[in-house]
């Protein structure tokens, strides 16, 4: 076993330099260790840490330490205008990263873009991931907070939970510069976490960490991690940024842990059992810990998600009552949260404050930069409002943080094929569909295209095949119809709207636009207006895309469409 240095005298003894010396090396990735809740001085280091770290840096450090000064006295007085013609060259040529450096761009070698691994669970119990998932989580919120750094989802790194691939590899795959992997002990009422910093091309270790701690300061080492990475890659912190990533509030470990859970289940396919599930957890959460905020978050986030689906509620209105509810709770409590802002900007939404959801939208991203949900949920919202160019900035920004996400490249295509790029719209859904065949809406949204373009047997080869993933899809059901009507096959058409008509007698609360698809496509404007008025009164969240969406073209002649336009507020392009 490495044996264990106990004070900052002991590792300058070891690694025979005086105390200032090594205290300043702590800041060039020196791997010294601090007790949680103690004091600066309580620090700790091991040998074989240090050994690893001194082999690699050493003859970086000591030629830094003994270069010796070359400049004259003289120096210090060169005219002014020799200093403004140097600085002249300096920025030309980019001298040392000088123009980049007074301009405020990166630096050639500079991380500005980090992934978290998922953190490996040392105590041999599988029944311990879903905690040891939600730390990874926590951590990649926690960063998240850094304006200056992309850091990539939670979504995008959990498919190399079990990945013997180099850490070089991963980052050209992840398309980062640095990656953060660890490991996380729960046993009895301690909780250890290692974190280990490494820098991908050149591969260089950068930094470790080792925390030892009791689980209810879990969210102090969560944010003193972060701060730490931070100062190893060197990023800005503002002000705020700090101000976020320090807390002293301890959090009930049993609330903690029912949270985790019910983030668990959030991400599970969205079934009723496993939504109520979450409910639960999150419900637990509050109970035992009622100050604990993210536990609202949860709640609003599932209720936001969830508006025009009757998963929790058959009541949309109930939906998004409950959603503003938590969100306002959460957000009373910890405003530094991004999760609240997003499910409010989404009420705000279906109850026509388009104002009210860009400005949620907008402080939601500022407290999380790098919260991907945020920033494609923002280019949805753009997008329906004819703005197309800035919603298409945000889908590349998503996409760049959540690559793998079905959902992600789905909603990022529809932002490039409404500004016109149907070349990268194509390879968005191609990809999203690559990730899940199964995922309903890439293909919705793909058949949508094609319809546009009048090619109507692409897009209905592209939904029955859909319908094989997805049998008796709402929404597949009713694209399919107002394919099978445009492309003449009438008969087959209203076939589907009898399918509907059975499913809505069987679940009794059916979503809306299935119907207004099939009906506009079949040209019964009646039925259209007769469904999208009752969309209208029950705020369904698809309301938004009026303006967009293409299975709503053979409405748009109608003055009963620009009336309902100007009802819900929506721009009048």
């Amino acid at each position: 076993m490495s044996k264990r240095l106990d004070s900052w005298k002991d590792i300058a003894t070891y690694l025979e330099r005086d105390e200032s010396t090594v205290r300043r090396w702590e800041k060039e990735g020196l791997p010294v260790h601090r007790h949680v809740h103690k004091s600066k001085a309580s620090v700790y280091a091991y040998e074989t840490e240090i050994d690893v770290w001194w082999h690699d840096d050493r003859a970086r450090l000591e030629s830094a330490e003994t270069a010796p000064a070359r400049r004259s006295r003289g120096a210090m007085y060169w005219p002014a205008a020799g200093l403004l013609v140097l600085l002249s060259a300096g920025l030309g040529l980019n001298v040392a990263g000088v123009r980049d450096r007074l301009l405020g761009q990166p630096l050639a070698g500079e991380v500005t873009a980090i992934a978290v691994l998922p953190l490996k669970n040392l105590s041999g119990d599988t029944g311990q991931d879903y905690f040891v998932d939600g730390m990874t989580e926590a951590l990649i919120t926690e960063l998240g907070k850094i304006s200056s750094l992309q850091v990539l989802s939670y979504q995008s790194v959990i498919g190399y939970r079990k990945t013997t691939k180099p850490l070089p590899l991963i980052a050209r795959e992840l398309k980062v510069e640095a990656l953060l992997e660890g490991a996380v002990l729960r046993s009895g009422d301690r909780v250890r976490i290692t974190a280990n910093l490494v820098r991908a091309v050149p591969e260089r270790h950068l930094w470790a960490e080792t925390y030892e701690f009791d689980p209810r300061d879990i969210l102090a080492v969560q944010g003193e991690v972060a701060r730490s990475v931070a100062r190893q890659i060197r990023v800005r912190l503002t002000p705020q940024e700090q101000a976020r990533l320090t807390t002293s509030r301890r959090v009930d470990p049993e609330a903690y842990r029912a949270y985790l859970l019910g983030r668990a289940y959030f991400y599970k396919t969205s079934t009723p059992t496993n939504l109520k599930r979450a409910k639960e957890y999150f419900e637990t959460a509050i109970e035992r810990d009622p100050g604990y905020a993210p536990a609202y978050a949860g709640l609003a986030e599932l209720y936001a998600a969830r508006t025009g689906s009757g998963g929790l509620t058959r009541d949309p209105k109930d939906a998004r009552l409950q959603a503003r509810q938590w969100a306002e709770k959460a957000r009373k409590l910890d405003d530094t949260l991004a999760e609240p802002h997003v499910a409010l900007a989404r009420v705000a939404q279906q109850e026509w404050d388009w104002a009210g959801a860009e400005r949620e939208y907008q402080r939601a991203i500022e407290l999380n930069p790098s919260d991907s949900a945020a920033r494609i949920w923002y280019a949805i919202y753009l997008y329906a409002m004819q703005r197309f160019e800035e919603a298409v900035a945000q889908a590349q920004h998503a996409q760049q943080l959540d690559p793998v996400s079905p959902l992600i490249n789905t909603w990022a295509g529809a932002a490039y094929f409404f500004a016109g790029r149907a070349e990268e719209a194509m390879a968005s859904w191609q990809k999203a569909l690559e990730l899940d065949p199964g995922f309903s809406d890439a293909s919705i949204v793909l058949a949508r295209a094609y319809v546009t373009k009048g090619m109507y047997q692409r897009a209905i080869a592209e939904l029955q095949k859909a319908m094989i993933l997805n049998a008796r899809d709402p929404f597949i059901l009713g694209a399919l119809a107002h394919a099978y009507a445009r492309a003449s096959q009438r008969e087959e058409a209203l076939k589907l709207v009898g399918e509907l008509k059975r499913i809505q007698a069987e679940r009794g609360n059916m979503p809306t636009f299935p119907f207004i698809w099939a009906y506009a496509g079949l040209g019964d404007n009646d039925q259209a207006f007769a469904w999208l008025e009752k969309s209208y009164q029950e705020r369904r969240d698809r309301m938004v895309w009026l303006n967009v969406d293409p299975l709503l073209e053979p409405l748009r002649s109608d003055p009963r469409f620009g009336d309902l336009v100007r009802r819900i507020g929506l721009p009048t392009k």
